[in-house]
């Protein structure tokens, strides 16, 4: 009797476990589409800063081909992400981007810009 006891204690905590991982990673649906919300918003300053530059030089050129690549990638994630761990890895790689169209603006000679969002 103890050992069944012992057991259901041990399925119980596994089950609280499991619930917490995912209570954490999928989140709710307003939850993960106000994170999209933000991460849409980051993508489309991206875009925005990405077509008002002009590069011209290769270090510029490179880096913002890279950051090119970041918000493609970026987008990509985001259209198919379901939770909320996913909206964070598409939202770390628009930091990426924004990271290389900082460099970019350097390259050229010109202000950074504003520091990266959190």
């Amino acid at each position: 009797m103890g050992r069944f006891v012992f057991l259901l204690l041990i399925l119980a905590v596994l089950a609280l476990v499991a619930w917490w991982i995912s209570r954490e990673w999928s989140g709710n649906v307003e939850r993960v589409a106000g994170a999209k919300a933000a991460v849409n918003r980051d993508l489309d300053r991206m875009s925005g800063e990405l077509a008002r530059l002009d590069p011209d030089d290769g270090a510029a050129l490179a880096a913002m081909a890279e950051a090119v690549d970041r918000l493609n990638t970026a987008r990509e994630q985001l259209a198919s992400s379901t939770t909320l761990g996913q909206v964070r890895v598409a939202k770390e790689t628009a930091r990426g981007g924004m990271y290389f169209i900082r460099k970019a603006r350097q390259a050229m000679g010109l202000d950074p810009g504003p520091p990266l969002p959190k």
